[in-house]
């Protein structure tokens, strides 16, 4: 569908993705309306596991789109050297996943899932897997006046199997769901069979349908039960959760499978190989001592119903060892539970603890080196240590560098939303809220994680994170539930006077009367006397909120 190209974004001075839609594409009537509405929607779309779309242009010469460079291989390309070995698949499998939630939840659906669309490369993480291409098969789907006649029909025997078709339902044939084969109604569980599809064959090294023409793939996926992954491949049964997912994944009916990419998500995670905390740690020692506790009493009491035949000499033999198996297993349970305690006090708390804990101290010269000591082998907890770095950074005073950090890593920093960092976001909005790229970078941060954070800013006394908070939620329209009458009001105390203006002027034009008496508390303090004379500090904005109120009334 398209031409790619190696460019620079000369602007920002880096390198980028330059995707050229063919010109029989940018022809179809209403092409570039469409593109350009869908081209915006992918580029709201932030996460790590999901390639970025910068730009877009659409014109009588063409149809182009600027995205993020992923560099690395495909996935494709990674399993010629065959299936992935479980715990690396599962890693793979749940990067995806997540991409896939962030893509989902802004009702975008991918189509056209498989490893030519997966680029696997190196991340914060380790090894990071990201999604290229999504959405943007929707801008080859037949426009529904063109459907009115019903789908059309298979595509003839021999074809490609790994090449879309004009005319025909949009999809790789050898990962396309039922629905989407059919040329059906297509939504985020389409994405999901997909995604079983691909999993199946990093796990198991094969399709779970073989064709081998796009006929057959299409037919197989409409009306085959695929073979159980773990007979493919024996070695899966000792993942059998794993194994129940892939072939939930790959349900005919769209509502047997998991309904989006948050969903597998959840599922993955109870799978997935993890570190293991002290927590678990504990946990896990404590139920292997309680299992082997129980297994001896079971073994004993068994003995006892084995042998109640023998009479009562044997049967009371057997007891004083089942008495004596019991008090060695609540000694024993005692011992662990006591130890716990005392295990986490010597325990060293986590490294983005020990950082926060010299911050809320304003000991930023020890919480950077600690983070910078700690960050080149930190894996899991990079983002929250990036963060870190950055509210510390704000912190020292340091906000050119802090703004570079931020500016050059937004996925990790960000997405992360220390509660640290966002109060340096809070401060830096209140000092430069017209700044456009600040603007940007705020925006990256999760809108279930600013938006709280921020309106319980906002309803703290004065100072700068509070009127910076509140100035965002003003200016995105976020402040449901703030009274942003009383919020202002109550700015109009603020020692800055350029804080007493902004808040006299916006109350204004909110044209609520009742800010009358706060705004004349302000227009009728004396001025201070400079050197040329009095100096405004918010009484003049006051005096004018005050008339302009006034001929509301």
């Amino acid at each position: 569908m398209a031409e790619v190209f190696l460019a620079e974004q000369i602007s920002l001075g880096r390198l980028v993705a330059l995707k050229v839609l063919k010109r029989d594409l940018s022809s179809q009537p209403a092409m570039a309306d469409r593109f350009q509405r869908e081209a915006r929607l992918l580029s709201t779309v932030e996460h790590p596991s999901v390639v970025r779309v910068i730009d877009f242009e659409s014109g009588k010469d063409g149809t182009v789109l600027v995205l993020e460079l992923a560099e690395g291989e495909t996935l494709e390309a990674a399993l010629k050297q065959g299936p992935f070995e479980p715990r690396r698949a599962m890693r793979v499998m749940l990067q995806l996943a997540e991409g896939l939630a962030a893509i989902h939840e802004r009702g975008i659906v991918h189509r056209d899932i498989k490893p030519q669309n997966v680029v696997i490369g190196p991340g914060l993480r380790g090894e990071q897997a990201r999604l290229l291409d999504f959405g943007i098969a929707r801008l080859m789907e037949i426009p529904d006046e063109e459907m009115k006649g019903g789908p059309p029909p298979l595509p003839p025997p021999g074809s490609n199997p790994f090449v879309s078709h004009p005319g025909q339902a949009v999809g790789t044939p050898a990962y396309v769901a039922p629905e989407q084969a059919t040329a059906q109604p297509v939504d985020s569980r389409t994405d999901v069979y997909s995604f079983g599809v691909l999993a199946y064959r990093m796990l198991a090294g094969r399709l779970p349908f073989l064709g081998p023409d796009t006929r057959d793939y299409l037919e197989q996926h409409v009306r085959e039960k695929p073979p159980a992954i773990d007979d493919v491949a024996p070695q899966l049964r000792t993942y059998p959760g794993l194994v129940k997912l892939v072939m939930q994944c790959l349900e005919k009916k769209p509502s047997n499978r998991p309904k989006d990419g948050a969903a597998l998500v959840d599922a993955l995670r109870l799978q997935a190989p993890t570190d293991l905390d002290l927590g678990t740690q504990t946990r896990r020692a404590l139920q292997a001592v309680t299992t082997q506790t129980w297994a001896n009493l079971t073994i004993t009491a068994g003995r006892v119903q084995t042998n109640v035949g023998q009479g009562a000499r044997t049967v009371a033999k057997l007891t004083r060892q089942l008495d004596s198996q019991w008090k060695k297993s609540l000694v024993v349970t005692a011992l662990v539970i006591a130890t716990i305690p005392t295990a986490y006090a010597f325990w060293p708390p986590p490294v983005t603890e020990r950082v926060a804990r010299h911050l809320s101290l304003d000991q930023t010269t020890e919480a950077l080196e600690l983070i910078d000591s700690n960050l080149p082998g930190a894996k899991g907890e990079t983002p929250m240590l990036l963060a870190l770095k950055a509210a510390a950074l704000h912190k020292a005073g340091r906000r050119d560098a802090e703004r570079g950090l931020l500016s050059a890593q937004p996925y990790q920093a960000l997405h992360a939303a220390h509660p640290m960092l966002l109060e340096a976001l809070a401060e830096d909005f209140a000092e430069a809220e017209t700044d456009a790229e600040l603007k940007e970078l705020i925006a990256v941060v999760p809108p279930k994680r600013l938006t709280p954070a921020f309106i319980g800013y906002a309803k703290e006394p004065l100072s700068a994170k509070q009127w910076g908070a509140l100035r965002w939620l003003d200016a995105t329209s976020t402040a449901e539930g703030l009274d942003l009458v009383a919020r202002y009001g109550a700015s109009l105390q603020s020692k800055s006077c350029r804080v007493r203006q902004l808040a006299a002027n916006r109350l204004a034009s909110l044209g609520d009367v009742d800010a009358v008496s706060a705004l004349r508390g302000l227009s009728e303090l004396p001025k201070d006397e400079g050197p040329g004379g009095p100096v405004n500090c918010g009484q003049d904005e006051a005096a004018d909120a005050i008339r302009q109120l006034k001929k509301k009334k």
